[in-house]
C-alpha cells in the first residue's frame, strides 16, 4: 500500500514538473519570438538610418513588433519627410539663385560688350586730339587729354576683363594652340602695343633676351597675349617708385618663363596669397580703379595652358610675377 502511495506521488510530481517545464517552454518560446522580431526590427531600423546618413532619404523604417517601436518608425519616417521636403526646398532655392545669377552674368556682358564701342571710339578720339588734327594744344590741354585717355584705358581694360570673366565663368578658356611661334618676336609685338600707354605714365618698358637663338613656342597667342599684356599693364600702374618696367626671356631644356618686374609698391606678405582671388584687388590703397579680376584670370588661363604664375615681392621695392610653360 505504501509503496502504490509513494508511485502515485512520484507520478504527481513528475506530471507537475513536465506541466511547468511545458509552461515556462512557451513562455520562453515566444519570449524568444519577440526577442528575435525586435532583433529584426532594430536591424532594419540601422539600414533605414544609415541609408539616410548617406544620402537615400527614400528608405522608410518598417513597422515596430510593439506600440513603442511603431511609434518610433513613424517619428523616424516623419523625420525624413520633412528633411526630403526641405532638401526639396533647398534645391528650388539654389536653381532659382542660379538663373537669377545667370540673367544678371548675361546683362553685365552685354553691358560691357556694348560700352567697349564708346570706350574704344573716345580713345581714338583722344589720339587724335594728341596728334593735333583739331589745332595744336597746348602744353596744359595736353596734359589733360593725357590724364582722360589714362582713365579711359583704365576703363577698358576694366571692361574687357569683365567680358573675359563671364566668358570663363560660361564656357571655361578653350586653348587653340599655334605652333612654332617665336617668343622674342611675340612678346616684342606686344610691348610695342603697350609703350604708347607706358609713355603716357612716363614708363619705360625693357625687353632682356636670354632665349636661345630663333627659340619657338606652341601655344595659344590670343590667351597668352592677355596674360602679359595685363601684368604689364598692372606694372604700369603700380610701379611709382621708378620710370622703368623690365621684361625678362629666358628658357632652358623643359620650359620657358617670362617675367615681368616693376619697382613700385610692392605687395605686403599677407596679401600675396590672396591676389589670384576673384575680386580681390588693392587698389583701392593706390586710388585705383580694379575690379579685382585681372590675375584671377590670368591665373586661370595659364592653369588652362598647363602653366603656373609665381610671384615674389617686398614691400616698397617692387614686384616680379613670373609666366612658367612647359
Amino acid at each position: 500500500m505504501k509503496e502504490m502511495i509513494l508511485q502515485w506521488l512520484i507520478l504527481g510530481i513528475l506530471a507537475i514538473f513536465a506541466i511547468l517545464s511545458a509552461f515556462i517552454g512557451s513562455k520562453y518560446s515566444k519570449l524568444l519570438s519577440k526577442y528575435c522580431e525586435l532583433l529584426k526590427y532594430l536591424k532594419s531600423l540601422c539600414n533605414c538610418i544609415s541609408s539616410a546618413r548617406w544620402g537615400n532619404l527614400q528608405t522608410r523604417a518598417q513597422k515596430g513588433p510593439s506600440v513603442l517601436t511603431t511609434e518610433i518608425s513613424k517619428s523616424l519616417n516623419s523625420l525624413l519627410e520633412s528633411i526630403l521636403d526641405r532638401d526639396k526646398m533647398i534645391q528650388e532655392y539654389v536653381e532659382k539663385e542660379k538663373e537669377i545669377n545667370d540673367i544678371k552674368e548675361d546683362f553685365i556682358a552685354m553691358l560691357t560688350h556694348d560700352l567697349k564701342v564708346p570706350i574704344i571710339a573716345q580713345d581714338n578720339t583722344l589720339d587724335l586730339l594728341l596728334e593735333g588734327k583739331f589745332g595744336q594744344l597746348n602744353a596744359q590741354q595736353k596734359d589733360a587729354v593725357k590724364n582722360i585717355k589714362i582713365s579711359n584705358s583704365d576703363l577698358r581694360h576694366l571692361v574687357e576683363s569683365l567680358l573675359d570673366s563671364h566668358k570663363f565663368e560660361k564656357k571655361g578658356f578653350i586653348p587653340k594652340i599655334q605652333e612654332n611661334v617665336m617668343l622674342k618676336d611675340f612678346v616684342e609685338d606686344i610691348i610695342s602695343q603697350l609703350r604708347s600707354t607706358a609713355a603716357l605714365h612716363n614708363k619705360i618698358i625693357r625687353i632682356y633676351d636670354h632665349l636661345e637663338p630663333n627659340y619657338k613656342i606652341s601655344t595659344d597667342i590670343f590667351l597668352l597675349k592677355r596674360v602679359i599684356e595685363n601684368l604689364v599693364l598692372n606694372a604700369i600702374t603700380y610701379g611709382a617708385n621708378s620710370d622703368y618696367i623690365d621684361i625678362t626671356l629666358e628658357n632652358n631644356d623643359t620650359h620657358y618663363i617670362i617675367r615681368v618686374k616693376d619697382y613700385g609698391h610692392g605687395i605686403s606678405k599677407e596679401n600675396i596669397d590672396k591676389i589670384f582671388n576673384k575680386y580681390y584687388s588693392a587698389a583701392e590703397m593706390y586710388s585705383k580703379a580694379s575690379m579685382g579680376l585681372g590675375l584671377y584670370l590670368s591665373n586661370k588661363i595659364i592653369n588652362t595652358l598647363n602653366g603656373s604664375i609665381r610671384v615674389s615681392s617686398e614691400e616698397n621695392k617692387g614686384a616680379e610675377f613670373s609666366i612658367i610653360m612647359s
